[in-house]
């Protein structure tokens, strides 16, 4: 029963640790919010003084969000102008992409490709420089939908709607959102994570 046991804590170290390093990989640790929902504001306390002991995390990382919070989405978002520009930058950088792979694309067609397209260069370029540009810019809109910043923003207005409080944590680079999460989770209700 022993082994069972110490495979089974093997494997949920291992699943985090590959959490982590997915996560990781993505963007550094400096870009990642984790938010815990808890049923009272002494809760909130309890586990914030826990948090702080075991982890790194200081005070003014930290944000605490009651039902009718004015602050609300100050809290949860960065300031509306740094999003804006990262959508402005990734469809400007992601349709550059699509369009410089639509002209190599179109390039490499026009000079060894069928007879069709060396005959057609003109509309060979326009047949593949057109969905290219679309294409990037379709994937920048994807990206900026944020789906797991959504699930963060409905968490949390959820919990607020019902009377409950909300942490939200904005990690540093030194700090691991796996064993914050890990500790948030022995105390609340609802452990969330997500790039801000």
């Amino acid at each position: 029963m022993s082994i069972q046991n110490s495979n089974e804590i093997d494997s949920e170290n291992a699943k985090n640790n590959e959490h982590e390093n997915l996560r990781a990989n993505l963007v550094s640790s400096d870009e990642l919010q984790v938010d815990a929902v808890f049923s009272s504001k002494q809760k909130v306390q309890e586990a914030l003084a826990i948090v702080q002991d075991q982890t790194s995390v200081e005070s003014s990382q930290i944000e605490i969000i009651e039902a009718g919070d004015p602050n609300m989405s100050e809290k949860l978002e960065r300031s509306s102008a740094s999003i804006g520009k990262s959508m402005w930058s990734s469809h400007l950088l992601l349709g550059s992409l699509g369009l410089i792979m639509g002209l190599i694309a179109a390039f490499l067609l026009t000079q060894f490709g069928p007879a069709l397209t060396q005959q057609n260069p003109l509309f060979t370029y326009i047949a593949l420089i057109s969905p290219g540009l679309f294409i990037g810019l379709f994937v920048a809109g994807l990206i900026g939908l944020r789906p797991d910043r959504n699930e963060v923003i409905q968490t949390v207005r959820h919990a607020i709607r019902y009377g409950k409080v909300a942490l939200v944590i904005n990690l540093k680079k030194s700090q691991s959102s796996s064993k914050v999460s890990q500790v948030l989770k022995q105390h609340s209700d609802s452990v969330v994570e997500s790039i801000r």
